[in-house]
């Protein structure tokens, strides 16, 4: 009611997006908003990840330093519209959304159909092809411009990999103050946090090779690290905790939320837990991913290596029914199928494990 109130008597266009705006939407939001002699109003949808930036806070003060190349009556008002899968449902909400707001026409590139647009009085304006012209130094429609010479927007997909190794991004296709917010949100992976997640049966290697992994990053000294170790972390933060399903995955959860904390902060975590469960470990990769990144590293030695290796006694107690829910005997090891790295210690020796490792976080760009 505010929003509405606020623009009386103004015809208004709307913009509703889950990803920052570049030099093309301000261009062409200027533009028709010449045309209709509008006021715009922006529409960070903040519900679900957002493009590019992930985090929804990242994507308003993206918008607001796109903002601030527009007229100086642009109002930014986030909503919270959790994505539809319906592309109809999806361009239903955006309607809806805008003609509440106080909008007359909505500018998206949205698929979908909707009836509602003409009975709320919103005009629907399909964004126009638009490209970049190097003679002109401008965003303009695609006719105005000599054949071969226009250049594209980026994907999202081409604009990531931008950020994630600090490469330039040209200032044709965003201002400098969205590209500093853009940085701010996504810095390249050299500082980013990041979790290396070790899975693997008891007896694997997998605590061996995490410590030997911490041991080598705290001798290269330039990033911060932290690890966090199945044993440790039973006694330290899950003390009490049985082996039922529920209380490993509450195990698994603890060491994501203290993993995503650590990779919030710019440091690299290093967990070397069984996490039988591949629920488990999608739910710690999906909240560590929001805040940095997460590389899962599957310690694949066989069954039987693992049990001939069992200095502890585990295995053999297991067998004997001492020890119930057993991961690999009497309860399920799920593995990976979506693991970026996986290590057999009993084919590769300690040390070239360790080097896999870091030579796969050297090629992505974590380590220098």
């Amino acid at each position: 009611a505010d929003v509405r109130a606020g623009f009386a008597g103004w015809p208004v266009l709307a913009l509703a997006t889950r990803r920052p705006l570049g030099q093309r939407h301000i261009g062409q939001l200027r533009h028709l908003a010449g045309q209709l002699k509008a006021r715009i109003l922006l529409l960070p949808l903040v519900s679900g990840p957002a493009a590019v930036v992930t985090r929804p806070e990242a994507l308003v003060r993206a918008v607001l330093a796109a903002a601030r190349q527009l007229p100086d009556s642009t109002l930014v008002v986030p909503v919270p519209l959790p994505p539809r899968a319906n592309p109809d449902e999806e361009f239903a909400a955006l309607v809806v959304i805008a003609a509440a707001h106080g909008a007359t026409h909505l500018l998206t590139d949205a698929g979908g159909r909707t009836d509602a647009a003409a009975k709320l009085g919103v005009e629907v304006l399909t964004e126009p092809e638009w490209a970049y012209d190097p003679a002109a130094e401008v965003w303009r429609p695609l006719g105005l411009i000599a054949p071969g010479t226009e250049r594209g927007e980026l994907s999202g997909a081409e604009l990531a990999e931008l950020l994630d190794t600090d490469g330039p991004v040209p200032s044709w296709l965003m201002p400098e103050g969205v590209t500093a917010e853009l940085r701010r949100a996504r810095p390249p992976r050299s500082a980013r946090g990041i979790v290396v997640f070790f899975t693997g049966l008891s007896g694997s290697g997998k605590s061996t090779l995490a410590r030997d992994l911490r041991d080598a990053l705290l001798e290269r000294g330039d990033r911060t690290v932290s690890l966090l170790d199945g044993d440790l972390v039973r006694r330290l933060l899950s003390a009490g905790l049985t082996f039922s399903r529920e209380d490993r995955d509450l195990n698994i959860a603890r060491i994501g939320y203290v993993a995503t904390e650590v990779a919030r902060h710019g440091g690299i975590a290093i967990c070397a837990p069984i996490a039988p469960y591949a629920a488990a470990r999608s739910a710690v990769r999906s909240q560590v991913s929001e805040v940095g990144d997460f590389v899962l590293v599957h310690v694949s030695t066989p069954l039987a290596v693992c049990e001939a290796r069992d200095r502890k006694g585990l295995y053999a107690k297991a067998r004997a029914g001492v020890i119930g829910s057993f991961t690999g005997i009497s309860d399920p090891y799920e593995e990976p199928t979506d693991a970026d790295l996986v290590l057999d210690t009993s084919l590769v020796s300690r040390r070239d494990a360790v080097a896999a490792v870091l030579a796969h976080l050297s090629r992505g760009g974590w380590l220098s």
